[in-house]
């Protein structure tokens, strides 16, 4: 391996975090606040050390080096912003580590007060959810020069799907929608009742089906002052959860080709039938005795779950088990591939199915009846759909384990269960196992689930195929 590449390609990094560090001052100017100096002093460090060691000469990245940069990048990314948080609020560093962890990887999980913060520690909290899920990576292939050419592999790793002919393209490419859709979404949030500065950092965590907020209750502030922001939000958690490609195809006018896309069937089939499972439990067994209403609240808290968002209507600790496991399966599902959601994705839900289906025709019919397995117009190899199963498995054994690791300290197991799946598929649902006053082995557990649940065990995936000389498996990645 090559040091100096690993070093440059972490410095295009840390110069992305610097830049970002300074949008904190900023806010702080513009509403007239005392200067948040730690992160003033932070960004200007960061960018002057990327900056130095940005000119180091260095080849490109190989696989193996980009493994261990990407590595290297989700702990040193939240470490540092970790730091920062910790000296500028005066809490904990476990506390700090948490709510940067939960920030950068998207989950929405909050360990902090937002009444209790500025302005700027509030958007600091936003954009740690808009610019983790879309990736670092992509960022850096734009705004940084030298990025592109050494660090293609490590984009490849992140996000391996293109949108135009080149990952640089492409990358302006996700940008570009990325930014419509924040723009469109805090326009939509102003419109139904919002105050700016709510709408714009709601829309950011909506868009990066991210889940913080401004307000200590989440969304239920909201819906309290302004109930009419319930539908833009369904729509943009609906957006936020789907695959790039189909997201261009409305933006390109493709309606065709996104309506022909099996994957965006299983996600919106998923979303509604699992949503009206929910809302029947809410009228059933929570008791809710209007049907509006409680099909309202169950496919927003649904859908929420299964975009991996995590804002909710109305308390979810006292819900019944039955309601809650519900609510557990979307979020164990989740949204779509090559998007900003968690779970397993509609993908491999729709291959596991497809297996299911394969398998008991193999058993009822001759096999020359019987079919190849197919998605996005292309034969699946045996390989492939070895491939999903192993991730739907790999994610079910991290989801049990640190569900069972959590129930050790006196949580039921549902509850351990319920926060687990919401960890690990980055989604920030709680039925309050997550809080400031969480044991400390519960929030250093969440937050490693959050952590692997982000890179979707990536490195292993990876390293397997690396140990084994084969080519890397598409569908095990984001």
């Amino acid at each position: 391996m090559k040091p100096s590449s690993i070093t440059k390609a972490i410095c295009g990094l840390i110069t992305v975090l610097g830049g970002l560090m300074l949008t904190v001052p900023f806010i702080d100017y513009v509403y007239h606040e005392p200067i948040s100096e730690c992160f003033l002093i932070a960004g200007i460090l960061l960018l002057s050390v990327g900056s130095l060691l940005g000119r180091i000469k260095a080849e490109p990245l190989t696989t193996l080096e980009a493994l261990v940069t990407a590595a290297i990048a989700w702990i040193i990314i939240p470490l540092i912003s970790a730091i920062v948080l910790a000296l500028q609020i005066n809490v904990s560093f476990v506390d700090a580590l948490f709510e940067s962890v939960s920030g950068f990887t998207g989950t929405g999980f909050t360990v902090l007060t937002p009444s209790h913060l500025k302005h700027s520690i509030i958007f600091w909290r936003s954009v740690m959810q808009w610019t983790g899920e879309l990736g670092f990576v992509v960022f850096a292939m734009v705004l940084i020069p030298y990025f592109y050419k050494i660090a293609r592999t490590l984009y490849g790793i992140e996000r391996p799907v293109k949108l135009e002919t080149t990952f640089y393209r492409t990358a302006i490419r996700l940008i570009l929608i990325y930014l419509l859709l924040t723009v469109l979404g805090t326009a939509a949030y102003v419109l139904t009742g919002m105050p700016f500065f709510e709408a714009l950092n709601h829309v950011m965590t909506t868009v990066a089906t991210g889940g913080m907020s401004t307000y200590d209750n989440g969304y239920n502030m909201i819906y309290a002052y302004a109930p009419a922001t319930y539908w833009p939000f369904i729509v943009f958690m609906i957006l936020g959860g789907m695959n790039f490609i189909d997201l261009y195809s409305i933006f390109s006018g493709k309606i065709k080709r996104l309506l022909t896309s099996e994957e965006f069937h299983y996600y919106i089939g998923s979303l509604i039938f699992i949503s009206v499972l929910v809302s029947l439990s809410y009228y059933y067994a929570e008791g809710m005795r209007n049907w509006n209403d409680a099909f309202r609240v169950g496919f927003f808290n649904t859908i929420s779950g299964m975009t991996t968002t995590g804002f909710n209507i109305g308390s979810l600790t006292n819900l019944k088990d039955v309601t809650k496991a519900l609510i557990t399966v979307g979020m164990f599902i989740g949204g779509m591939t090559f998007s900003t959601a968690g779970g397993i994705k509609s993908l491999r839900l729709m291959l596991f199915m497809k297996k299911l289906k394969h398998y008991v025709q193999s058993m009822i019919s001759p096999s020359s009846v019987v079919r190849a397995i197919s998605a996005r117009g292309k034969s699946i190899s045996d390989a492939d759909i070895a491939a999903a199963l192993l991730f739907i498995v790999v994610h079910g054994i991290v989801v049990v384990s640190a569900a069972l690791a959590i129930s050790a300290y006196g949580y039921s197991f549902t509850d351990a269960l319920f926060e687990s799946t919401s960890a690990a598929s980055c989604v920030g649902l709680s039925v309050n196992v997550v809080s400031s006053t969480a044991p400390t082995g519960v929030k250093l557990i969440i937050t490693a689930t959050m952590l692997m649940g982000r890179i979707e065990y990536l490195n292993v995936f990876l390293l397997l195929a690396l140990i084994f000389g084969r080519k890397t498996i598409a569908l095990t990645q984001q």
